[in-house]
């Protein structure tokens, strides 16, 4: 089907450190990690079809930004995947 997103199972998570040196030994001593996963988003699943909009509520900090940028593929997903044929506009309105 033309103009079809697809999102399966899709997830972010981004490592933290408990200090910069633990970062920096991570970098310098390989082996153990000395992160944590913090996830951001986990398992967001749907299909838009032609034709059909989307909308993305939530609270400041809730991943709204962050699943833009996986479905526009700014920024690569952890787990999951989206898949898109045609064209699929995004469009971000502040302060709503």
């Amino acid at each position: 089907m033309k103009g079809r997103l697809s999102v399966e199972g899709l997830g972010k998570a981004y490592r933290f450190y408990p200090s910069r040196w633990a970062r920096l030994a991570e970098w310098l001593l390989p082996g153990e990690p000395r992160h944590e996963l913090q996830w951001v988003l986990r398992d967001i699943s749907f299909t838009a079809t032609p034709g059909e909009s989307i909308g993305i509520i939530g609270r400041e900090g809730a991943g709204k930004s962050t699943l833009l940028k996986l479905i526009t593929g700014t920024t690569k997903p952890s787990e999951g995947e989206v898949r898109m044929s045609g064209r699929v506009a995004a469009l971000l309105e502040l302060g709503m």
